[in-house]
């Protein structure tokens, strides 16, 4: 929290800034007086360890919003209109005026809050007249202040860029004496921006320092490019300097503006440098050093328009170059500087979480998947031109071992980085999915895809995210609809016509993997549903939304459904192969296997869906059995069907009668 006209930290609880003497009133400092207190109570629970990260959490964020709130009312102070002497001389209500106890010194003004009525009259309908003059008066002094310094600097860049060109063509001093006094402008504004910057005015100050930045870059460029008096590499190690200057100074000013102008002055150093050679080298040096630069800022500052800023001219400049000069000769520092950049800009958005204990709120992950996007596809373009595409999973075995590193580090960190946690476990996770195509191929991706999504089902168990346990679902999702639709047709031959369920070739082609592929695709679901009904009982408040609440229903669905369709399956295609007349008998009889089953789970769980499920797959079994099998299979085999479906029916009417009251017990209760 800082004071609105010196920018100088609050540090106590006054009625005055102890720098600039700003007002802030009583009320202000009996408000910043319990914001310490909380704050300094934040500090000693801080110390007690790791065993209050809940109520650390809580009272931070508590906090912080109270912070908030104070520090609007300073700023409303300042855009308060100075009280002239008339309006000071203006009766006060009787019930804010106080009697001093004691005349001051000649020499010493009184400062008194003064509470003025206003007339009803003076307020025009629907309008807040003190509102709309603080408006007027913030949007004055914001062009006055910021916009008018921002051209004013503009304008003086131009003068002594035209002072240059002037006293070039005049022939008043010579091409060393405009270079000299283009950089002793610079210094100049370097250390009056230093200075105006002590004198309290911040902004002011930063942004004279930045027009000096700016002109020391001018004077470099100048000096190698139009004068030629500077040889390429001693211009371009004077740019780099300016650069990490302007950068250090924005860290020890904490101006993220200054970082912006060094940094976009540092990629341009390049650029202004260039000699039409292709020298890739000496350019993919220098822009790593400028993003590790970066870096380096982001464990100190959270500044996501620099990381921003950094990620889109890394790539601009790096697409202009491989479009135009990119060759397989040149594959190794290509991959290996788009490798790194890709790994700085995936580190940045963390770097100020990493060295932070608080519960921090997290921003500047909008890189993470445009970064991803660009370094896979170069990284995939360079590799299928050199190497074949199997290369490609090194890069995404690296990258996926590499964020579940930083997942661990952020773990040691405790619950204040649990969402930065989720993110680096989600992109690991993510290239985990993408290495399993590469390297393998047909079912064995819907096996380990479906292995997959049980582990991060299992980390967002463990760590309470719902957003881990949406993207296993999916995953989950995308492995059955592969198996389904692409794996029983095209890898283990099955024809999926519904009146032909059969194999193309022998029931035993790849029987063993099938039926492990299969297992795995059950066994999913089921743990799913498990992990759930666990986290429920022990009233997990991961799992208290009613979303999350529905997924053991959910699965306990799909798994039936899937058992059901793959038992039909297999039933129709082993039969096909070996015993074809008894093909629709067997499918009957499965499907009267299973609603029996059902039923009898239905009982024991005293669950009435599952019941009314198992009666509506008795009704379609009788109606298979009454208007197909009758005529379209032999007579033992019909034989067969009706006697197993009448003994199951009889059987399942039977425990309708045993258990009539005992569920109409549960029911009554229910209403009662």
């Amino acid at each position: 929290m800082f004071c609105p006209r010196c920018k100088q930290a609050i540090t106590e609880a006054t009625l005055n800034c102890r720098l600039c003497g700003f007002k802030f009133g009583s009320g202000i400092q009996k408000k910043l007086d319990l914001y310490f207190i909380l704050k300094n109570e934040l500090e000693n629970i801080t110390s007690s360890g790791k065993q209050l990260q809940l109520q650390i959490q809580s009272l931070s964020a508590k906090i912080v919003a109270y912070q908030k709130e104070i520090y609007g009312e300073i700023l409303a102070l300042a855009f308060e209109p100075t009280k002239g002497p008339a309006e000071i001389e203006k009766p006060m209500p009787v019930q804010d005026a106080t009697q001093p106890t004691q005349t001051p010194p000649p020499e010493v003004l009184p400062i008194q809050e003064v509470t003025l009525t206003p007339k009803p009259s003076e307020k025009p309908p629907g309008v807040s007249p003190q509102k709309s003059y603080r408006s007027s008066i913030g949007s004055e002094f914001r062009f006055g202040q910021k916009w008018l310094l921002i051209i004013g600097i503009i304008t003086v860049i131009f003068g002594v860029a035209f002072f240059l060109k002037y006293s070039f063509e005049r022939g008043w001093v010579g091409p060393a004496g405009r270079v000299s006094l283009a950089y002793l402008w610079g210094l100049a504004f370097l250390v009056t921006g230093h200075f105006l910057r002590k004198k309290q005015l911040h902004w002011f100050g930063l942004s004279i320092y930045g027009g000096g930045i700016a002109i020391l870059y001018f004077a470099t460029y100048a000096a190698f490019h139009i004068y030629h008096l500077l040889p390429q590499g001693f211009s371009f190690s004077i740019m780099a300097l300016i650069t990490i200057l302007a950068c250090a100074m924005a860290v020890v000013y904490e101006a993220q503006a200054l970082a912006v102008v060094g940094i976009v002055g540092g990629f341009l150093t390049p650029i202004l440098m260039s000699t039409g050679q292709d020298n890739y080298i000496f350019l993919f040096t220098y822009m790593t050093i400028l993003n590790v630069g970066i870096l380096g800022i982001s464990f100190r500052k959270r500044w996501a328009v620099l990381q921003a800023l950094g990620f889109v001219v890394t790539y601009l400049i790096y697409t202009l170059w491989h479009v135009d000069r990119y060759g397989p000769q040149k594959f190794w520092p290509a991959f290996l500087f788009v490798n790194i950049s890709y790994i700085i800009y995936s580190l940045s958005p963390f770097a100020y979480y990493f060295l932070r204990k608080q519960a921090q709120q997290l921003s500047g992950f909008y890189i993470l998947i445009p970064n991803s996007i660009f370094a896979l596809s170069f990284n995939y373009l360079m590799v299928k031109e050199k190497y074949t595409i199997e290369w490609m999973s090194v890069v995404t075995v690296f990258y996926a071992i590499l964020f579940l590193i930083f997942a661990y580090q952020l773990s040691r960190q405790g619950e204040s980085s649990r969402n930065a946690l989720v993110v680096m476990l989600l992109k690991s996770m993510l290239f985990l999915a993408l290495t399993i195509p590469l390297l393998f191929s047909q079912h064995w991706i819907t096996i380990f895809w479906a292995l997959l999504s049980i582990f991060l089902f299992m980390g967002g168990q463990k760590l309470g995210e719902k957003n881990l346990l949406l993207c296993a679902i999916v995953l989950y999702f995308v492995a059955l609809i592969k198996f389904l639709f692409y794996d029983l047709t095209f890898v283990f031959q099955y024809n999926m016509e519904i009146t032909s369920l059969h194999m193309k070739r022998p029931y035993t082609y790849l029987i063993f993997e099938r039926w492990f592929t299969m297992a795995i695709i059950l066994a999913v679901p089921y743990w799913m549903r498990r992990i759930t009904v666990r986290e429920i009982k022990l009233s997990s408040t991961a799992f208290s939304s009613s979303s999350i609440v529905q997924i053991p229903a959910v699965t306990l669905g799909i798994f039936g459904i899937l058992l059901f369709l793959l038992l039909t399956i297999e039933t129709s295609a082993f039969f096909f192969k070996n015993l074809p007349q008894a093909r629709f008998a067997s499918i009957s009889v499965i499907w009267a296997i299973f609603s029996i089953v059902l039923m009898v789970f239905g009982f024991q769980k005293n669950s009435d869906r599952m019941r009314k499920i198992a009666l509506g797959l008795l009704f379609l079994t009788t109606f298979k059995v009454f208007l197909f099998d009758i005529r379209n299979i032999r007579t033992p085999y019909r034989i067969l069907s009706f006697i197993v479906l009448g003994l199951i029916l009889i059987l399942i009417s039977y425990l309708y009668n045993r258990a009539k009251g005992r569920l109409a017990h549960i029911e009554k209760e229910k209403q009662g």
